[in-house]
């Protein structure tokens, strides 16, 4: 098991210098965000073990050709281009397929696809349009438009998100999910503990979320082979879901939007044997620390520490030599 951490490249970056940060810490390399479609110069391969695709939270009416919704949100034709980066589905598609060229020039084991469909005022009225039915389905479609580009020896893993798609990771959908995939020697699941607390509002411990977790890798039986990664933090916002306003601002501004997902979707750090609990219950092959912090140092701080509760290794076990 490799234990890794959720990195952004800026521009003055040196592969060489964050190796050795995280390296210091106990970490084994980073899930690297990609969101371009063009490759980092120099990539950085050696310390690459992941890479996260970029993502669009609303896509479907974009990829159904319904215009009278996508006009609802945009108001013109040049912001949906700004949003999808092109005109029509086929163009978005090229879209992704050179996103997915940049992010494997890093040379990940593995990628990571959000499932996910939700437009700014569903995720403030928590009313949905779509089924997860249907977004698994429509994502398992897209799919097909780039499977080619996934090279033997890589997975694209399917994360879990708080909004119809891979919502609760039941049974039966996440059958229906792989069985429209069809390609069970490229496709896993990326679990994010974080966004799965989300769906149950009434958590108020560490305890009781791995309990949850649990219980629902359970369910999955001989599925739960499947996940092979953990986005692993906490996010007890339960009190935050409950008491929300179910509307959508106006005007709604970047800021608010942001503002209202943090405020679900917390990215602190697990301070009990939770950690290790609920990664034992999943036995992955990667665990990618995805915590905030205000400076990539910091985030790293907190990475280590948390490593250590999944470890169970004392502090001076967690040092590599660098």
């Amino acid at each position: 098991m490799k234990q890794l951490i959720s990195y952004y490249r800026m521009p003055d970056e040196r592969e060489e210098e964050i190796a050795r940060l995280i390296h210091a810490k106990g970490l084994d390399g980073v899930e690297n965000l990609v969101y371009g479609s063009q490759a980092g110069n120099p990539p950085f391969s050696k310390l690459t073990v992941g890479t996260h695709l970029r993502y669009w939270p609303y896509w479907m009416d974009f990829y159904e050709g319904n215009k009278d919704r996508l006009f609802e949100i945009f108001t013109n034709q040049e912001k949906i281009r700004q949003m999808y980066g092109a005109e029509d589905r086929e163009g978005w598609i090229q879209v992704i397929r050179a996103n997915i060229r940049a992010a494997l020039a890093e040379k990940p084991c593995y990628l990571v696809w959000h499932v996910q469909e939700s437009t700014p005022e569903e995720a403030f009225s928590w009313r949905f349009r779509h089924t997860d039915e249907e977004v698994l389905a429509a994502t398992a479609e897209l799919y097909q438009s780039f499977r080619d580009l996934i090279p033997d020896g890589v997975f694209i893993l399917f994360e879990n998100i708080f909004w119809p798609g891979l919502y609760r990771l039941e049974p039966e959908k996440v059958e229906y999910f792989f069985t429209r995939l069809d390609d069970p020697a490229h496709t896993g699941l990326m679990f994010d503990s974080g966004h799965f607390m989300i769906t149950n509002p009434d958590l108020t411990s560490e305890k009781e979320a791995a309990l949850y977790i649990r219980e629902s890798m359970k369910q999955l039986g001989e599925m739960r082979s499947l996940v092979k990664g953990i986005h692993l933090s906490c996010s007890l916002s339960g009190a935050y879901i409950r008491q929300f306003r179910r509307g959508m601002p106006v005007p709604l501004t970047d800021q608010i939007m942001m503002r209202h997902i943090c405020s679900l979707d917390h990215h602190d750090p697990f301070q009990t044997r939770a950690a290790r609990e609920i990664v034992e219950a999943i036995e992955p092959d990667y665990v990618t620390h995805e915590l905030f912090g205000n400076t990539f140092a910091e985030a790293v701080e907190k990475a280590r520490k948390q490593a250590l509760l999944v470890t169970g290794a004392r502090e001076t076990q967690v040092y590599h030599s660098v």
